[in-house]
């Protein structure tokens, strides 16, 4: 798997999925969702990666990466035709590899109590679990400093 830089047709590929993905538009939709104008912006920061994620047969999913103070916040996302697969573990590790290449010494997501796929992938990655926050959302951590490269 690789990951790319988003460009245009990245982005509209990412709002493709979620107008077809009930269940992933109803977790991050409203933000990514409107792709093209509420995320391409932000992809203009230093601190700031955006990728489309890629296999053999074609794209996976999307990542999406924000760095301050050395707290890499990340969201992840496979696209419904492709989930099953263990695509979101190999997604998630190029996520914090990434994350380790810009500098992070953690990251930081915040996963919807039912999205158990997506906490069964972060829990096996050696995210530790915060609490929740004011949304009910659990927060996870993750120690850069600590974790030993794949």
């Amino acid at each position: 798997m690789r990951m790319e830089p988003m460009d245009p047709d990245g982005l509209r590929q990412v709002e493709d999925w979620l107008a077809a993905d009930p269940v992933g538009a109803a977790i991050v939709g409203d933000f990514y969702g409107h792709a093209v104008r509420r995320w391409a912006p932000l992809l203009e920061a230093s601190t700031r990666f955006g990728r489309l994620v890629r296999d053999d047969q074609g794209p996976v999913g999307f990542v999406d990466l924000e760095i301050l103070d050395g707290e890499a916040e990340i969201t992840f996302y496979v696209a419904p035709d492709r989930r099953g697969q263990g695509l979101g573990h190999q997604t998630l590790a190029l996520l914090i590899q990434l994350a380790r290449e810009q500098g992070a010494t953690s990251v930081y997501a915040t996963v919807e109590p039912g999205n158990a796929a997506s906490l069964a992938t972060m829990r096996a990655a050696g995210f530790t679990e915060l609490g929740t926050d004011e949304y009910g959302d659990l927060e996870l951590s993750l120690d850069l400093s600590e974790k030993q490269e794949s």
